[in-house]
Formats: structure tokens, C-alpha cells, sequence
């Protein structure tokens, strides 16, 4: 029995280059002479292993490949929901550097290829060209432009599976996959049109790749281990091309060569593999691997240095303008702000994170806490665990030496190695706290989970400071634009087909102010001019314009007569803004129904078209009153608004009509003008016990409109109408 084989077709005993093509921990040996196997149960396995995945985080014995798959499914359900519940609506918005993206996506669909792109502080291709290729199927729409985020982030909660499965055990792999895919770091990476997501996934592929090549060169192996030989380089290979593409990622690839310098050095000074030569020329076959993928970067950046190498200048805090002359204190306190980042307060800008969020719960943080001292523990005699506390280390530079520390985008390197860490400590809580009941871990996990999908689809989705540092005024006007114009993304779906035969003007600043939203965003941009151009064309238009200049223009621009729609567009808010603003003012002009019949006239030629009340919130309604203007008016009235429960006054909203935007006076004859007025504190509307009071009248000098009975004559000076089903 000693030399025999394994059952099950199992590593044959004595076949050292097959034992060496999976992880020490999970070989089976043959049976000695006298000993006899356990008995078996379904698919073969002892019958003491048939047990649930819980039992098998809660380290009653290695966790089983069955458990791991059953794990991974779970796991991977989890990270779906988490990334997938309202993608393309939370965060709402398109920020200006996911635009740009969207905009060389464009380039690229017209057939411009290009290896950098030096818009907005220059950008690696990659994730661009993964961009280009799911607007091209599904249109020019901020889900779209997002959609590869989710892929890329489900693939990487695999990916890091994978790697601490090689690197450690199924259960650390597992583990980690199951922290990745609960931290809201990543989750909301996987959200979003940021380019640094992808780095993640090579780094988690790269590594993976070198740990299943280790198992050749005695990388991450216990050094008692003797049992290994040389095989084909097939996994060095990949990871050589793995780690390559990472530089045509994001801008944080550059540091990983000094995190694996130093872990080098570490290497050749505590573990005796690093001298065999063996392990240099697996490193080798990697290296050239590596470096044939990044010759054209490369090549590329050696002919553009200015613009591959100008972005870490600007905010690099050796520039005076960051550290404002006291370098070591500006180094010591971001060191300090870096440390803190994983347990006590994390990124402040609400793009990145829910302001001051660390990267992990309460729970997580402690496990975190935990697997570093394990890690350190173990550092002397497990590369691994060596390599992970080196890597977060060196990982943690890119945004320890630039402004706004700690900064998730520029500390994304860290993913998805430092998930590793909590998921040491957890596995560490299993061992010691025997025997662990089966729902500790999962528990534990899915609290963090639940804290992760409470805070992000609750604190940061509700509160309007995500929308404004997203900037979705920019992305409701373009919507809005497209909506008028029949074509292209309208703000909640895609619409097909031609333009209609329709005008939109914009005020210069709008442009100005969001180019890369309308850039990208516009479905039918030869359909917009920007600025007051021509005269009032025979088609329906709207003008959008810039509420805190001189908007009087469009009303040149509307066409005689015409059915108006004033709207006010949502708030804004820049980085430097102390205050939210209306983002725009947009004029609606389509020829009017001149046979709609009126249900009430008052003097001066107004006559009442209709009356539509509609909820807009639980406390807010929007009561739109339809006007039409027989004769031109020479006084700008103002209309006096009551809304009234069972004749109780429960609130007043006086305007002038349009909110002031179309008063009485510019109305010409044939108008028919739209007045909404928004109504708070009145709850949901109450068919048959609501009424609406209203009348025209001008403050300075008290004159009214009357209200005429059917032979003209003056019936009073206000009208009471029911609210309707």
C-alpha cells in the first residue's frame, strides 16, 4: 500500500512533479501497512466530510472542494445583488471623469485607436476599450458606461478566491472573496465608471497566477517543504502578461514594482528558495512576459512623457502648493489618515466613499486587525504572509504620498490583497474558538454585508450630496435634451429612432460647465445650438438657460403663439460651491391646441384650460394650471393660490405665473402657458375633500382679474376648483 496510488485517481505517491501541481495542505497520502481508510459516503468522500460550507468555514477540517463551490455560488449571489440592485440609478449622475471615458469610447467606435488617451490628465486604454465596446451594443448612456464596472467587480470577488485559495487554503479564499464582495469599497467601485476598478482584477489574477507557478519554485511554500520540481512556465507566462496589461489599467500600477522589489529583498534575506536559481528563472520567463505586453505603454511613454508622468506632479505632496512648506508633517499626518483608512475613518470625498466610512465595519476591522498579527507572526516562515503585509504596505504609497489622503481611488492597489487580512483573522477566530458553532463566520459576514447594503443603498443613495459630487444636474440636462428631441438616452431609458423636427438651444456656461456629459450624453447634438443664434423658428424648441444671468433671451426664441412649459432644473453643487444651485432654466415651445375649450374666463382675456394636481413626494404635490391668453396684457400679475381640506386653508403658494419666468405681461395672443405651482405639508391629494382656490391680482396696486359667469359679466374675483381622482 505504501507505493500505491490514491483512490479516486488521486496524486500517485510517488510522482513528485504531479504533487507538486496543487497546495501542500491538500495532498492525500496513501495509507501506511495496518491503517485502514475511513469509510466512505456519497461522491466517494469520508462521511465525516459530508458537512455544510458553514461547517467547513468554521474550520472543523479543510474545507472541501464541494464546500468551496457551493461557498463561491453563495458569495457570488451576494456580490451580484450588492452591485447590481439599481446599477445605472445609485449613484445617480455621471461625473465628468467617467464622461471623458465615454467620450475616447466614442473616438475609439469612429475607428480612432489610441494606447493613451491624454484628455483629463491623460488615461490608460484598457478599461476605455472595454468601455467602447458596451456603449457600442447598448448606446450612449450612463449604464452602459458603467455596465463593464459590474463585470469587472464580479470577476474580481472569483479572482480573489482564487488567489487565496493558492495562496493559502479553500477556506482563506473563500473567506476573502466573501470580505471583497461585502466591502463597500469594491461595491461601489463596481458601480461606477472609474477606470481604477480593473487594476484590481489583474493584481488578483497576477498573483494567483504566480502562486499556482510557485508551486513549482517553492514561492509562497513552507520552506520544509522538499517535494517540488521544475515544470513548464505556463503559469509564470500568464502572470507575466497578467501583470503587463496592469499598467494599461490605472495610474496606481505604478508602484507594484517597488512592492515587489521589496518583497525581493524580503525573499533573498529569510527564505533560501529566493537563491535557487530555479526561482530566477521562473522569474525571468514572468518578466519577459511582462515586458513584451508593456513595450508599446512603453514605448508610448518614453515618446510623451509629459503626458503619460504629468498627473502624480500635480498632486504629489513634494509639491509645495500640497504640503504648503512642511513636508514631514504633511508625511506624517497622511501616514497617520493611511492607517486609519481600513478601521477608523476612510475617504471624505462622497465620490469615492459615504464621507469618512473606513474601509471596513467594526467587525471586518477587528478581523483585519487579527490576520495582520497572524500575518506577522507567520512572516518569517510563510512567503505569503509575507508578501500580503509587504504589499499592503507598499500599496498604501500612492495615496499616503498625494493629496486628499486617504484616497480609495488612489489606494485601490491595495485590492483585492488586503481582503486577504480579515480573512486571515477570521480563519484565525475558527481555530481558536473550538469546536466554532457553524453559523459564526457566515454570521459575522453577513452582518457586514448587511451594514455594507444598509449604508450604501441607504445613508449615501438617499442624501443629495452623492448626486451633486456626481454631478447628475449635467446628466438630467442632457436627458432632458434628448427627451425633447425624441432620441438617444432620456434619463431613465434608451429612445430609438430619428430626431424629431425640433430646436434646442443652451446657454454658453451650460456647455462650458459639463462638456464631457454633453459630449457623450447627446444623442443628436447637429440638433442644438449653443448660444441665442437665429430667430424664432417655425418648430418646437426649448431653450435652456443659465438661471443667474440674463435668461429674457428666450423669449425671443419662442414661436407665435405657443404652448410654454417653464421647468427648473434639479440642484447642483461643485467641490468649491458652499451652496446647491438650480442647474438650469429650460423654456418648452410646441404649438398650442387651439380647440381645447375653456372651463373658466376672466377679465382681461385669460381663460382657464385645466387643472391637474400631482404628487411629486409624500409631502409635496405640484398643481399645474393651464392658462390661455386671448389678448396681449399690459400688468404683470400675480396669481394668489390656496390649497384647501374640507374648506380648511392648508397651505398658500402666490407666484407669478411660471414662477415668474412667463409673467402676464409677455403673454401674447394664442399662448397657452403652463403655471406650476409646488405645494408642501398637504400629504397625498383627497378627491372630494380638496379644493384649490385661486385668482389674479397685482400686489402694488391691488387690482384683480374678475371671474366672468357665461354672459361676461363679473362673477368675483377668485375660482374654487375640486381636486380629482
Amino acid at each position: 500500500m505504501a507505493g500505491g496510488r490514491v483512490r479516486r485517481g488521486r496524486l500517485h505517491a510517488r510522482d513528485p512533479v504531479r504533487r507538486a501541481a496543487r497546495p501542500i495542505h491538500t495532498l492525500r497520502w496513501p495509507l501506511r501497512r495496518g491503517e485502514q481508510r475511513a469509510p466512505t459516503g456519497l461522491f466517494g468522500r469520508p462521511a465525516a466530510a459530508r458537512r455544510s460550507v458553514a461547517h467547513s468555514l468554521a474550520g472543523g477540517r479543510a474545507m472541501s472542494r464541494r464546500s468551496m463551490l457551493w461557498g463561491m455560488v453563495a458569495v457570488l449571489l451576494a456580490a451580484t445583488a450588492l452591485r447590481l440592485v439599481a446599477f445605472g440609478q445609485i449613484p445617480p449622475g455621471l461625473y465628468h471623469d467617467e464622461a471623458y471615458h465615454g467620450l475616447d469610447a466614442l473616438q475609439i467606435l469612429n475607428g480612432d485607436l489610441s494606447l493613451y488617451f491624454p484628455a483629463n490628465n491623460g488615461r490608460e486604454p484598457l478599461f476605455i476599450y472595454l468601455i467602447a465596446a458596451s456603449v457600442g451594443l447598448l448606446g450612449q448612456s450612463p449604464f452602459a458606461l458603467r455596465l463593464p464596472s459590474f463585470f469587472i467587480g464580479l470577476l474580481t470577488v472569483a479572482a480573489t478566491a482564487a488567489m487565496g485559495r493558492a495562496l493559502f487554503s479553500r477556506r482563506v479564499g473563500l473567506l476573502a472573496a466573501a470580505v471583497l464582495a461585502a466591502t463597500l469599497w469594491h461595491v461601489h467601485l463596481s458601480r461606477v465608471g472609474f477606470r481604477a476598478v480593473l487594476l484590481s482584477l489583474f493584481i488578483a489574477l497576477t498573483i494567483w497566477q504566480v502562486a499556482l507557478g510557485s508551486k513549482e519554485t517553492r514561492f509562497f511554500c513552507k520552506q520544509s517543504d522538499k517535494n517540488l520540481v521544475s515544470r513548464p512556465p505556463r503559469h509564470w507566462f500568464a502572470a507575466g502578461i497578467f501583470y503587463g496589461l496592469s499598467f494599461y489599467t490605472y495610474t496606481a500600477s505604478r508602484f507594484t514594482p517597488v512592492a515587489l522589489a521589496v518583497f525581493g529583498l524580503y525573499a533573498l534575506v529569510a527564505h533560501k528558495w529566493a537563491r535557487d536559481k530555479r526561482s530566477w528563472r521562473a522569474i525571468g520567463w514572468a518578466g519577459l512576459a511582462a515586458l513584451v505586453t508593456l513595450a508599446p505603454l512603453a514605448l508610448y511613454t518614453l515618446g510623451h512623457p509629459d503626458v503619460v508622468l504629468g498627473r502624480p506632479g500635480q498632486v504629489s505632496i513634494l509639491n509645495p502648493a500640497i504640503n504648503h512648506g512642511d513636508l514631514w508633517g504633511t508625511v506624517w499626518s497622511h501616514t497617520l489618515r493611511t492607517l486609519e483608512m481600513f478601521f477608523v475613518r476612510g475617504d471624505r470625498i462622497w465620490r469615492h466613499n459615504l464621507p469618512w466610512r473606513p474601509v471596513f465595519d467594526p467587525a471586518l476591522g477587528a478581523a483585519f486587525l487579527l490576520g495582520a498579527l497572524v500575518a506577522l507572526r507567520r512572516a518569517r516562515r510563510d512567503t505569503a504572509a509575507g508578501f500580503i503585509l509587504i504589499w499592503t504596505a507598499v500599496m498604501s504609497l500612492p495615496t499616503l504620498l498625494a493629496e486628499d489622503a486617504p484616497h480609495f481611488l488612489r489606494a485601490v492597489g491595495l485590492l483585492p490583497v488586503v481582503a486577504l487580512l480579515p480573512a486571515l483573522g477570521l480563519e484565525q477566530v475558527s481555530k481558536w474558538v473550538l469546536p466554532t458553532p457553524y453559523f459564526l463566520l457566515p454570521t459575522l459576514l453577513l452582518f457586514s454585508l448587511t451594514t455594507t447594503a444598509w449604508t450604501y443603498f441607504g445613508d449615501y443613495a438617499r442624501d443629495p450630496m452623492t448626486g451633486y459630487w456626481f454631478e447628475d444636474g449635467a446628466v438630467a440636462l442632457a436627458g432632458q435634451v434628448n427627451k425633447f428631441l425624441g432620441v438617444g438616452w432620456d434619463g431613465e431609458r434608451m429612445l430609438h429612432g430619428a430626431p424629431a423636427i425640433r430646436q434646442v438651444y443652451l446657454a454658453p456656461r451650460l456647455w462650458d460647465d459639463w462638456p464631457p456629459q454633453m459630449g457623450f450624453l447627446l444623442a443628436a447634438p447637429d440638433k442644438v445650438i449653443i448660444g441665442r443664434e437665429g430667430e424664432s423658428p417655425d418648430v418646437p424648441v426649448a431653450v435652456f438657460t443659465w438661471p443667474y444671468e440674463d435668461w429674457r433671451w428666450a423669449w425671443s426664441l419662442l414661436p407665435t403663439p405657443a404652448e410654454i412649459i417653464v421647468e427648473e432644473g434639479p440642484l447642483s453643487q461643485g467641490d468649491r460651491d458652499t451652496e446647491p444651485y438650480t442647474t438650469y432654466l429650460a423654456f418648452f415651445a410646441a404649438p398650442p391646441d387651439t380647440t381645447a375649450p375653456a372651463i373658466a374666463r376672466f377679465s382681461g382675456g385669460v381663460e382657464l384650460l385645466g387643472v391637474e394636481v400631482k404628487p411629486v413626494s409624500e409631502e409635496r404635490v405640484r398643481v399645474r394650471l393651464r392658462w390661455r391668453a386671448t389678448a396681449p396684457l399690459d400688468t404683470d400679475y400675480t396669481i394668489f393660490f390656496h390649497y384647501l381640506r374640507d374648506g380648511e386653508n392648508l397651505a398658500q403658494a402666490d407666484s407669478q405665473p411660471a414662477g415668474g419666468h412667463y409673467p402676464t405681461r409677455r403673454w401674447r395672443s394664442g399662448d397657452v402657458i403652463n403655471d406650476d405651482h409646488y405645494v408642501d405639508g398637504v400629504g397625498q391629494p383627497l378627491p372630494g375633500h380638496d379644493t384649490l382656490l385661486f385668482g389674479f391680482w397685482q400686489p402694488e396696486s391691488g387690482v384683480k382679474l374678475y371671474l366672468l359667469d357665461e354672459a361676461g359679466n363679473p362673477a368675483g374675483d377668485w375660482i374654487e376648483v375640486g381636486v380629482d381622482g
